[in-house]
């Protein structure tokens, strides 16, 4: 070791001591570290890093091609809401020739396919009767469902639902609106039967009047007229009577 300064001189023996300390913890410090994983690899909540990251992948289908995914079946999938909602989705986008051509693909024998069958019918707009045996349909597959997707479908239902009910509203509105003109039609039709009787009682009114004011004026016309006896011819008397002179007789 060189030289001690003069300077340092009065720290010599507080610098020697942290060195001996230093030069010690650098000797134990091995059986120190071995000491520690033999105590946390016996100690029995002890779990390696690596263990604790999760395996398992959630697929993410909501990039997934709609022509991907009627196909699918595993369990895993099935009891993957995102997987529901992606069906769902690709349902609405796809014409009504297509959703009924897929739909006739699937064999309905299970939960899901009976699920997968309904989504695809319910995306044509079918009629009222139709819709109710869709909703029949996968109530009586509820039970079969696991838990983590009953939510979604219980949403699907009351879609469903909902739409039956709209369905029945505007039908017994429009049946209501057809009674109500079928009413007014009845209606207008006995006005325009009230009008036209009307209308011919007026014209015997006027006919009646007409008479009535001609028979007037003939009695008017009478009533001014002179009496019939000064108006009878005069008599004449028989000295005024022409009488032809008479023709004396030749005597033979």
């Amino acid at each position: 070791m060189g030289a001690v300064s003069p300077l340092l001189f009065p720290f010599q023996p507080v610098l020697n001591a942290f060195l001996r300390r230093a030069a010690l913890a650098l000797v134990a410090l091995p059986s120190l570290l071995v000491g520690c994983t033999n105590h946390s690899g016996n100690h029995p909540d002890y779990r390696p890093v690596e263990d604790m990251i999760p395996t398992s992948k959630v697929v993410d289908f909501r990039l997934a091609p709609c022509e991907t995914l009627w196909t699918l079946d595993d369990n895993d999938t099935m009891t993957n809401s995102l997987y529901w909602l992606r069906a769902m989705d690709c349902a609405e986008r796809m014409s009504d020739t297509q959703a009924r051509f897929q739909a006739q693909q699937i064999k309905v024998n299970s939960w899901d396919t009976v699920f997968k069958h309904s989504i695809l019918l319910s995306s044509i707009d079918p009629d009222l009767q139709q819709r109710r045996a869709l909703l029949t349909q996968v109530n009586q597959y509820r039970a079969q469902m696991p838990g983590a997707i009953r939510p979604l479908v219980q949403l699907w239902r009351e879609r469903q639902t909902l739409q039956v009910t709209l369905g029945d509203e505007k039908g017994r509105n429009a049946r209501q609106q057809e009674v109500a003109e079928s009413k007014f039609l009845l209606m207008t039709q006995q006005q325009n039967a009230l009008q036209g009787s009307l209308a011919d009682t007026q014209r015997k009114l006027k006919n009646l009047t007409d008479i009535e004011r001609q028979l007037s004026s003939r009695k008017q016309m009478q009533s001014d007229l002179p009496d019939s006896d000064s108006n009878a011819a005069p008599q004449v008397k028989p000295e005024e009577t022409y009488q032809p002179p008479t023709r004396e007789k030749k005597t033979p």
